[in-house]
């Protein structure tokens, strides 16, 4: 006989499952954009469920999926993907983006603390390459410069 803990356990595993499949036929049925049903298409069945509960988690958190659905379009052109911290820095990159608008309350706070630190890292990372690259070019021996 099943715990209530198991048949809980087991109906939520069974709900899981369930989504599942509907987002995989909304895939199959082209219910997404093409960008979207080409990424779902061109995963193994494992991945397919990984990013299916990535975008689940994120779109739990959302007013509307409209945002993440247009925003997927940019993030799935890289082949590594973590679908909640590309979408939070797709967010911060865009001029038109207002969290109200997009998030459920508190939501995106939660975000923000759980991403700004490493995404004011990667930035710096990103700026002091370039700054190098500008400086190494400067450098040059005059003698080597091609004019």
């Amino acid at each position: 006989m099943l715990s209530i803990r198991n048949m809980k356990r087991h109906y939520l595993s069974s709900l899981k499952a369930l989504e599942f499949s509907v987002f995989q036929e909304e895939h199959t049925l082209r219910t997404y954009p093409n960008w979207m049903v080409r990424y779902f298409e061109s995963l193994t069945e494992k991945e397919q469920w990984k990013y299916f509960l990535d975008y689940r988690k994120v779109a739990d958190q959302m007013l509307s999926e409209s945002y993440l659905i247009d925003q997927l379009k940019w993030i799935l052109k890289f082949p590594s993907i973590e679908l909640e911290y590309d979408l939070y820095v797709q967010a911060l990159l865009d001029p038109d983006f207002y969290e109200g608008d997009v998030f459920r309350p508190g939501k995106w706070d939660k975000l923000h603390e759980k991403y700004v630190t490493r995404f004011q890292q990667e930035i710096s990372l990103v700026g002091g390459q370039q700054q190098e690259d500008l400086v190494s070019s400067q450098d040059e021996p005059e003698d080597t410069l091609p004019f």
